[in-house]
């Protein structure tokens, strides 16, 4: 970096020997050049990946999984003793097929076994105290593969794989994220895909890392509380005490989703509601009319009262003079 334009520098060289035109310069904070790291240690320029934090149990696994295949391999070989002063002959053992009867007595013939069990179990759950360490060191989910695994178990389960991803969601925040969004702003600006932002007032936010974490928590917070209240007192109290739209809104922010246009207010649903409320009382009415036409006291065939009525007042009815 030079430190009166505070812009990094770089260039190419062969044998001491700058290359023509490949001397380039950027801002400071828009450097093409991101070196990421996994674990920052103190005290060191460079990072430290996940496998270098753990090669000794990775080399223990390996060195106990190569003597185990090879016990295997030896343990499982079949080899058949015969007794010196025996009547069986080798020869004829080996050469009697399986259901074969031959003389002989069975304390002379022996099998060769390696003894070697109790070496095998013991190395055996020292793999596998090495393996489920390995696995939670790398963040490889196990959910307990049962019959009688809850949901609540594989969420648990997931929540802490989440909560462990924080440090390196941070760290890739910091180091990968903001460089990255800052370095495709300045390179937009200036190809005019995008205008001049002013830096004081416009500024990219990342929505990712401990901010994400908190949010998440913040979801499977709200729905605890919502499962709670609905099972200690009920679906109704539910509907009673708690704020659907308010709810909804929390949820939309936990999941980092803009509910701009997507979820009706309070007073578009109950526009609505009255709507069809209005359309619902036109309609009663309509069959109510409707009922009280076709109802016998209304109709003159069988109610003559009104059909002296209606003739009455057709003959008071003058016709027009033509």
């Amino acid at each position: 970096m030079e430190p009166k334009s505070g812009r990094w520098v770089w260039y190419q060289e062969v044998d001491d020997m700058i290359i023509p035109d490949s001397r380039s310069s950027a801002p400071k904070n828009a450097s093409p050049w991101l070196v990421l790291r996994f674990n920052t240690v103190d005290g060191e320029d460079y990072g430290r990946g996940r496998v270098e934090e753990f090669i000794g149990d990775l080399r223990s696994l390996n060195g106990l999984s190569q003597a185990l295949v090879e016990g295997s391999a030896v343990a499982s070989k079949v080899i058949f003793l015969v007794s010196p002063s025996a009547t069986t002959k080798p020869q004829t053992l080996s050469k009697a097929g399986n259901g074969a009867i031959i003389q002989g007595r069975p304390e002379d013939v022996g099998v060769v076994q390696v003894g070697k069990t109790a070496d095998f179990q013991t190395a055996s759950q020292l793999m596998i105290g090495l393996e489920k360490r390995i696995s939670e060191g790398f963040l490889i989910l196990n959910v307990r593969d049962s019959e009688r695994t809850t949901a609540e178990e594989v969420r648990m389960t997931q929540l802490e794989l989440e909560q462990s991803l924080g440090g390196l969601f941070s760290l890739l925040t910091v180091e990968f994220l903001i460089p990255y969004l800052n370095r495709k702003l300045s390179v937009f600006q200036k190809t005019g895909q995008i205008p001049k932002l002013p830096e004081k007032i416009i500024k990219p936010t990342i929505v990712a890392g401990v901010n994400a974490l908190g949010r998440g928590q913040d979801r499977e917070a709200l729905g605890q509380f919502l499962t709670m209240i609905s099972q200690t007192m009920g679906p109704e109290a539910t509907q009673q005490f708690i704020n659907p739209e308010e709810v909804i809104k929390r949820l939309a922010v936990s999941q980092g989703i803009n509910i701009l246009n997507l979820v009706r207010s309070m007073d578009e649903i109950k526009q609505e509601q009255q709507e069809a409320q209005q359309q619902q009382m036109a309609m009663e009415q309509g069959k109510q009319q409707a009922q009280m036409a076709s109802a016998p006291i209304n109709d003159p065939s069988k109610n003559p009262q009104l059909a002296e009525e209606l003739s009455g007042q057709g003959e008071g009815i003058t016709p027009p003079e033509g």
